[in-house]
């Protein structure tokens, strides 16, 4: 079965600011008007057409107007055209994966930067208590490490769901200066196969985890994905939480959120903070002040609970 490509065509003089859609062996099927719009229409013009070809379904978008000599119709052929032409690429953005299997306990594990010795002394001591899932949110890599011998025990650790840093992210993509052994081919081929987003559940809440600000630069990035406004918020409004000014701001938008628990990295610091009915957890390094650290994610009482564990490097 052909890959279906995936696009995003930013629209002009229509409500909908983007279309996202989704093409397969020149067969239209997936359609969505993001931000804004008549939801009714928009549902409607993509029942009628997903599922068909390209050429046929043209013809009948071309030239409607509405407002400003265009509309949603006549954009989405403008769009369809921008492929034909390839002026218009697929758009990549951020890979998301879904923990199928909901949680009551998470081991939070953050910025290994490289070192076997600081992962194997954590996976004793997760072991210890009774916890089998673990989230690694980015860091694993470091260019002045040898990453291989922590990267080859990752790839043999099932329960382990590891996240893309910026560093990790830019390994799969360019052989660094002065790091030619950092990693091997089979290192790159497994790191770019890992998520920059992980969608969970534990204990009946939803939740969201991602490493950073990088994910915004990516090609195709975009503020209608799934799970982009708390993204968004997290890293531009309270700069990672740091900004407390602005949590009255933060809690007006959370009844818009997918998710009720946020985990981020990036800060360098563990932090749990709760607004809006959101909590959200900044997951820190695993080495921190001679110690080696590691978060243990509970819900008690339907409260989320995150205690930082600690043992001596």
């Amino acid at each position: 079965m052909p890959d279906a490509d995936r696009f995003i065509f930013r629209t002009r003089g229509v409500c909908p600011p983007e279309i996202h859609f989704q093409i397969e062996a020149g067969i239209l099927t997936e359609l969505d008007f993001r931000g804004g719009g008549c939801p009714g229409n928009t549902q409607l013009v993509s029942r009628l057409i997903k599922g068909h070809p390209l050429e046929e379904i043209r013809p009948f978008l071309k030239g409607i107007a509405c407002q400003n000599n265009t509309s949603c119709p006549d954009q989405l052929d403008q769009a369809l055209a921008a492929v034909e032409q390839g002026t218009l690429l697929p758009a990549h953005s951020f890979r998301v994966a879904t923990d199928l299997w909901p949680k009551k306990r998470l081991a939070l594990v953050g910025g290994l930067s490289g070192s076997l010795p600081h992962w194997k002394a954590l996976k004793t001591a997760i072991k210890g208590e009774g916890i089998t899932d673990i989230y690694c949110l980015g860091g694993l890599t470091d260019l002045r490490a040898e990453n291989h011998p922590l990267l080859l025990n990752f790839r043999r650790s099932p329960k382990v769901l590891a996240l893309l840093s910026e560093q990790d992210w830019r390994l799969t993509r360019d052989r660094p200066a002065g790091g030619e052994g950092t990693v091997t081919k089979e290192d790159r081929e497994y790191l770019a196969s890992l998520p920059q987003v992980l969608s969970f559940e534990i204990a009946g809440k939803p939740g969201l985890a991602f490493f950073g600000r990088y994910l915004q630069d990516l090609p195709g990035y975009s503020d209608f994905e799934p799970f982009a406004l708390e993204m968004n918020l997290v890293v531009n409004l309270a700069q990672f939480m740091e900004d407390t000014s602005v949590f009255p701001a933060l809690e007006a938008m959370t009844s818009q959120f997918q998710a009720r628990l946020v985990l981020f990295g990036q800060t360098d610091r563990w932090g749990h903070w709760q607004v809006g009915g959101v909590d959200f957890i900044g997951v820190g390094p695993v080495a921190e002040r001679e110690r080696i650290r590691w978060g243990l994610l509970s819900v008690e009482g339907g409260r989320v609970v995150l205690e930082i564990r600690g043992l001596s490097q």
